[in-house]
């Protein structure tokens, strides 16, 4: 599991950014997020870390905005075998001038000085979708990846949600996904399984100061691009479940802090063993 870089936070940054933007002409959100993450039961893996930087600008009062992202990511192995490094970069366009409708394209790069197929990986990915502000959304997101030695995963995921109001400033927000992914290359990966689906769902409570969210998954999921195509999982294990859950505290309007303790399980391809992982992400967001 490796760019568990989690900004496996929601970048939901990019939600915050699009709530402040919409009274300013422009508006600058910058969040840094830190992630532990710690490998239960696995032969090689013992634990890591992550870094990432991320940032939002939006222009002409939120019809254009666009993201960025550097991250780094250390994996520590056990019994002398290599340690794991990574960094990523990921940039996405998103445009909201034909609101309610919106359009999202980026690229996501992974670079490592290990020996390993996603060295120099190319991930391009898109959403397309409709808000009902404050009533439900719904959209499709795609994404390629291309990777060495005739590794390649397409991905299709449909997703939505609807709003539960209590009152004024307090209610909830439900969504749903259902994901597909067709691997080329999976005798590279040491299995015979091209396809792959899975099925999640979430809750948030939200008032005007927080918001917690839990999320949950099953099903079945390898070199899945997730998050908005901020975050990649590019090593080859094949995850069968997990869910976070996670919370945004606003010490100000534009200033926040957030949290996310996520727990997810895939099957170790050397030993055949249930390797669980446990992350733990703090990230704090401030809106210019």
């Amino acid at each position: 599991m490796n760019k568990k870089s989690l900004l496996l936070l929601l970048i939901g940054c990019g939600s915050a950014a699009f709530g402040v933007q919409q009274y300013k002409s422009w508006s600058l959100t910058v969040q840094p997020y830190v992630t532990y993450i710690d490998y239960s039961n696995s032969k090689y893996k013992n634990w890591g870390y992550s870094a990432t930087l991320y940032g939002a600008l939006s222009l002409s009062f939120g019809n254009h905005l666009f993201e960025g992202a550097v991250g780094t990511t250390h994996l520590d192995y056990k019994d002398g075998y290599t340690n794991w490094n990574q960094s990523d970069y990921t940039f996405a366009y998103t445009n909201y001038v034909l609101f309610p409708w919106y359009g999202k394209v980026g690229f996501h790069y992974i670079a490592t000085p290990n020996t390993h197929f996603s060295d120099d990986g190319k991930i391009y990915f898109g959403d397309i979708g409709y808000i009902s502000r404050y009533r439900w959304d719904g959209g499709l997101f795609v994404s390629y990846s291309n990777y060495n030695e005739g590794i390649a995963a397409t991905e299709a995921r449909l997703h939505g949600g609807f709003y539960r109001w209590l009152d004024y400033w307090r209610g909830f927000y439900f969504s749903g996904d259902i994901t597909g992914i067709h691997i080329n290359g999976e005798k590279q990966l040491g299995t015979s399984k091209k396809n792959y689906i899975s099925l999640g769902g979430s809750a948030t409570y939200f008032t005007a100061r927080y918001k917690v969210t839990a999320y949950l998954w099953i099903g079945q999921r390898t070199l899945m691009v997730d998050n908005g195509g901020f975050v990649v999982y590019n090593l080859k294990e094949r995850y069968r479940g997990g869910g976070n859950l996670s919370g945004t505290y606003y010490l100000r309007k534009n200033i926040w802090v957030s949290g996310n303790i996520g727990i997810s399980n895939y099957k170790e391809l050397e030993t055949g063993k249930s390797v669980n992982v446990v992350s733990a992400t703090v990230s704090i967001g401030y809106a210019f």
